[in-house]
């Protein structure tokens, strides 16, 4: 078919401004409306082009939902140039259901971005910031490769950080050379992921995978058949974007859903799905989900036939050591009220949830043990609506008659948890809202079950090391990581002995590059992130001066390069094939694949060839099938290729594209059977609610309420809330870099920071004004940053004690033409985590990112 297109972008930007970027941006291509074809100006004012083909392709990396759809392809008759013009999307994709959102369009306009790297670039000139020219010269990439591994090997394997995520191939480049690997997206979710690990997936297990997508979720939510949702903060202005989201909840409103929003931001989201609106305090949803469980637990409203069969509520723990029993097969032991005595608690005839202090005798040794939903019962008892009312604002009515009213429409209600988001999740104490929220889902027995929590499970992409398991043991892992993940043993156990592509202590990577020199060469495997997905990036910054070799793998020379000596060009991810699954919407296992759109157009390299590349040159025995290190025995990287195997969808990778790439499973989900099969206490899997592993580490067991540790002072009174723009991820140069969605931001006025107008009219200050924002300086004692924004005054702040910012905005790359000088740093106002600090409030190490009060003063 020929596809006309003959609208400039002087129109379109009238459009869309009379429209609304929501409306527009589903009807008109970005690539086009910048009048600039690959590399340079387009010399057609109208350009038509003829559509030849359609790829699939997936976002696989610009959000959870990882919508599937075809990035159409046309040519234009005047150049004869093939090109990407728009996507098409896939209404039998169960996720996005033929819709796709702004950024996937980012995507497409992004392939031809005229700031894309097509060399690599290496350093000449010191590191001296940014105001310093650091003397590029351009090079092959192939001898950028081989001077970045003599680089390499002229430190100890210890020395290297690698910062990635935690992807099959930089898992087998850092365990076969011994060197760290720490996940810059640590702040997103690492508490998320942790909890998770340690109440319910407990990898590795059966369905446990690599995918493209950072998640290491295992985990969705069946919003369409859910009867009741609680959001903390959930309702992000992120999320306002993703498609394959939004059909979810709109389907689930449609059905009588009722949402419970506590936020102290009020978003579009919040408009359109909220039944009931809260505008709790910054930092307190910890308290409202405490009350919400003791109110369920006083009165027993839980689901007492899931919490017997499926969760460790049954569980003796000793109260003595606040362990839980567990028989010589590693099964906890629960108490028969019917035999009067302690029994492994799948075989348990009566077990009881209540009652005790019971008599146990273990190897020979007499303990006092009483069941978890005791314990938690008891532990709870004081933190009642009116208790929590008091902290976070929220009416104690209103706390009990939520409580009441979600416990009602059990198992179909539930709490989501995603990434972070403008309330809880990311506080000093959001593991421990975490964990409260992992009790009261199970409270309503909606682990594992239509319309609550939703489990991965019938298919799995394997690691490399299934296919190809190491010749011989993998070297250690280094005594003293530059991102102390030693000094937190809870996280360091999974990373060690679970999964090796959990989550990384990201958040103290800045404060131990700058505080020791326990790292010479940093590496940064960095498309789609930026400097700006870590907290205080100027303790980086300085630090790069004395690294002996920092590298950059990315697909933009953006602000993180100018502190780098190598930026090696990364291939578009539509210039790539991939193959994922639907980790946030598991009801039905599915595989949807990516074939390349086109060749990369320069001299690009993907990660899996330089990552092999690295470890052939410095760990070759693990790198080829028989240790020999011979080139022509590599190990094989053909993971899509079994997985696809595996279900019958295809038999190959090839194949299965040409079958169009997408492969379901729709049969009905068979509730709690996942849950058997990966779930604590084996045989029978189970939840657990009571965490042992945290009171070797002196944090409580149960979830228990604890303040911020960033404190409210004068004039540092300001809560910080760090949201993004729905067409924005992290600070992807990708979106920014855009003139069309720079101006949607800027015309939304995510530029600036968010105030409450009342709160701005106590500071004197009005709409535009230019205002600086300062962290305290006793948080902040090691180079501060304050940054320098416009105000924006909006109801949808809610509160007048807290500011939102957005986060990824803020760039300064010289050479990014778009995005250079625009935008204020979020980060800068984080303080990096002093690990001796984290220690007394987290025993994960993942959260306090929002634990961030700022003042502000005109400019």
């Amino acid at each position: 078919m020929d596809h006309e297109h003959n609208i400039p972008r002087r129109d379109f930007l009238k459009i869309a401004g009379a429209l609304g970027i929501g409306a527009s941006a589903s009807l008109f291509p970005f690539r086009n409306l910048r009048q600039a074809w690959a590399f340079g100006e387009h010399p057609q004012e109208k350009p038509s082009y003829t559509i030849k083909k359609k790829v699939p392709q997936v976002c696989a990396r610009a959000c959870e939902a990882d919508c599937a759809y075809y990035v159409v392809m046309g040519v234009d008759p005047a150049t004869g140039l093939e090109r990407a013009i728009t996507l098409e999307g896939r209404p039998e994709d169960p996720v996005s259901r033929g819709k796709f959102c702004i950024k996937g369009l980012g995507f497409v306009d992004s392939v031809y971005d005229p700031d894309r790297l097509m060399v690599s670039l290496k350093r000449t000139n010191p590191k001296k910031g940014t105001d310093e020219d650091p003397g590029w010269i351009t090079m092959k990439t192939g001898d950028a490769v081989n001077e970045v591994i003599a680089g390499l090997k002229k430190v100890k394997p210890q020395e290297i950080l690698f910062a990635s995520p935690g992807d099959p191939y930089t898992n087998r480049l850092c365990q076969s050379i011994g060197a760290t690997r720490s996940d810059q997206r640590t702040e997103c979710f690492g508490t998320h992921y942790y909890i998770n690990c340690l109440t319910l997936t407990n990898p590795p297990n059966k369905y446990y995978m690599s995918t493209y997508t950072p998640s290491h979720h295992v985990a969705g939510y069946d919003y369409d058949t859910a009867k009741y949702q609680v959001w903390f903060g959930f309702d992000s202005f992120s999320k306002c974007g993703k498609a394959g989201m939004l059909n979810h909840w709109a389907a689930g409103k449609k059905n009588g859903a009722k949402i419970v929003v506590f936020n102290p931001v009020r978003t579009p989201l919040c408009d359109g799905y909220a039944s009931e609106f809260h505008a709790i305090k910054p930092g307190t949803d910890l308290a409202v989900a405490l009350a919400m469980l003791q109110v369920i637990t006083s009165g027993k409203k839980y689901n007492m036939d899931f919490l017997r069969k499926y969760s460790d509520a049954a569980a003796l723990v000793d109260v003595k050591t606040k362990m839980t029993l567990k028989d010589e097969k590693g099964s906890f032991l629960a108490w028969c009220a019917k035999h009067k005595k302690a029994e492994p608690i799948d075989d348990c005839h009566e077990p009881a949830l209540g009652g005790g202090p019971f008599k146990v005798v273990v190897e020979g040794k007499e303990i006092s043990a009483r069941p978890v939903i005791g314990l938690l019962a008891e532990e709870i008892k004081t933190y009642t609506p009116e208790w929590a009312a008091k902290i976070s604002e929220v009416p104690a009515k209103s706390i009990r008659k939520i409580a009441l009213e979600f416990a009602a429409a059990a198992p179909q209600s539930f709490i989501p948890t995603y990434k972070r988001d403008a309330a809880g999740p990311n506080y000093a104490n959001s593991w421990r809202l975490r964990h409260a929220i992992s009790v009261l889902n199970a409270l309503t027995g909606a682990i594992d079950h239509e319309g609550g929590v939703i489990l991965l499970h019938g298919l799995k992409i394997p690691w490399l090391e299934e296919l190809a398991p190491p010749v011989v043991p993998f070297p250690e892992q280094p005594a003293e990581p530059v991102d102390f993940r030693n000094e937190f043993p809870v996280t360091n156990e999974i990373y060690l002995k679970k999964d090796f592509s959990a989550p990384g202590h990201y958040g103290m990577v800045g404060w131990g590059l700058y505080k020791t020199n326990r790292a010479k060469v940093v590496f940064f495997r960095n498309p789609h992130r930026g400097l700006f997905a870590m907290i205080q990036p100027q303790m980086l910054e300085k630090a790069t001066e004395k690294m002996d070799m920092v590298v950059d793998w990315n697909l933009y020379l953006d602000d993180l390069g100018y502190f780098c000596d190598y930026v090696i060009p990364a291939p578009h991810q539509f210039e790539e094939g991939k193959l994922d699954t639907r980790l946030y919407y598991p009801k039905n296992p599915c595989l949807f694949g990516g074939a390349p759109i086109q060749k990369p157009p320069g001299d690009q390299i993907g990660w899996g060839s330089f990552a092999a590349a690295i470890g052939m040159a410095m760990a070759p025995k693990y790198w080829t099938t028989d240790g020999s290190g011979d080139p022509a025995k590599k190990i094989p990287t053909n993971i899509g290729d079994v997985a696809i195997k595996n279900v019958g969808a295809g038999e190959n990778t090839a194949d299965f594209m040409k079958k169009g790439a997408f492969w379901i499973d729709n049969k009905p989900y068979e509730n709690y059977k996942t849950l058997r099969e990966i779930g604590y206490g084996r045989p029978q899997g189970r939840i657990r609610m009571y965490i042992d592993e945290f009171v070797p580490v002196g944090h409580e067991p149960l979830p228990k309420w604890a303040p911020r540790w960033h404190a409210s002072t004068d004039p540092y009174k300001f809560s910080l809330l760090i949201t993004r723009a729905p067409w924005h991820m992290h600070a992807d140069p990708n979106f920014i870099n855009n003139a069309v969605l720079k101006e949607v931001t800027v015309r939304n006025h995510m530029d600036c920071v968010w105030i409450n107008p009342e709160a701005g009219k106590k500071l004197g200050l009005k709409e535009g004004d230019m205002v600086i924002l300062e962290n305290d300086p006793n948080y902040v004692k090691d180079l501060p940053r304050p940054q320098k924004a416009k105000i924006h005054l909006t109801n949808r702040v809610a509160r007048q004690d807290c500011i939102l910012t957005f986060h990824g905005i803020g760039h300064r790359a010289k050479n990014l033409r778009t995005a250079k000088d625009f935008g204020y740093r979020d980060g800068d106002l984080i303080p990096q985590k002093d690990p001796n600090i984290v220690k007394k409030h987290d025993p994960t190490g993942m959260g306090w990112v929002e634990d961030v009060y700022v003042s502000i003063r005109k400019a």
